[in-house]
């Protein structure tokens, strides 16, 4: 069967061209993801999740490019998508003062994750950068003052002002959702 065969049997939504489509490319797209992610169980998540993705948007699909190609594409999204919630979820483990700010009620980690990124980006960009640079990368106080050519002090005092803003940006969205 030929790749337009293929998609035009997809696109009709053939169950034995979607069970051929997943036989002849889940081991190539495994090994692409893989290669990004590292940890083979999110890596055949990612999979599974670019195979539906491509199922939902095989409609649009203009040929443009090959099948294989399309695919990557869609993967690639996906593997973003994927870094995003792991960032989140680190900058959570990573600040220390997540304990005091987020509620107990926050049982769904993607929420969290998006109020965490929402304060971030709420910010003050000087702000959000000492944060990322302090939590996320895990950059020392000196480092960081190396890298943006501060004085160690003043670093220390950005980030005590910056870790308040951040508490206060999030007290207020709190507010904010309660009030609704």
């Amino acid at each position: 069967m030929t790749e337009n065969t293929l998609i035009f049997q997809l696109k009709k939504g053939s169950a034995q061209a979607v069970e051929r489509w997943y036989a002849e490319y889940s081991k190539r797209l495994f090994r692409f993801v893989v290669l990004k992610v590292s940890n083979t169980h999110d890596a055949e998540e990612i999979c599974h999740d670019t195979f539906l993705s491509c199922l939902e948007s095989l409609p649009v699909f203009r040929e443009n490019s090959s099948l294989w190609t399309w695919m990557c594409s869609v993967a690639r999204h996906e593997i973003a998508d994927y870094f995003r919630k792991r960032y989140a979820k680190k900058l959570l483990r990573m600040v220390p003062f997540s304990d005091a700010v987020l509620p107990e009620s926050y049982l769904d980690m993607h929420e969290t994750s998006d109020a965490v990124r929402a304060v971030l980006h709420a910010l003050p960009i000087r702000d959000r950068e000492l944060l990322i640079l302090k939590y996320i990368d895990r950059l020392s106080v000196q480092n960081i003052a190396s890298k943006l050519n501060m004085k160690f002090k003043a670093v220390e005092s950005a980030l005590f002002r910056a870790r308040k803003a951040f508490q206060a940006v999030y007290a207020q969205q709190e507010e904010n959702v309660e009030e609704k």
